[in-house]
């Protein structure tokens, strides 16, 4: 069972392209310094990096175009 801070560490690194570019970078550091214990990093650095770019991207792409019909309603 994964921790709320665990939890939010992922949810972060979908929407927080800074923290994803520092986590493929040095995963191992930035688990550290945000805070996860040594099984939630070790679980972190055996995770599919391009999963996890998939998923990023997917993400992105939905925010994106849930905000172009936001914007696209009449007034």
């Amino acid at each position: 069972m994964s921790s709320p801070h665990f939890e939010e560490f992922l949810a972060r690194l979908y929407t927080d392209q800074a923290l994803l570019e520092r986590f493929l970078s040095d995963p191992a550091e930035t688990c550290r310094g945000f805070g996860l214990n040594e099984a939630e990093c070790e679980s972190m650095r055996s995770i599919d990096i391009t999963g996890l770019r998939m998923a990023v991207a997917s993400f992105n792409h939905k925010r994106a175009a849930k905000s172009s019909r936001v914007h696209q309603r009449p007034a």
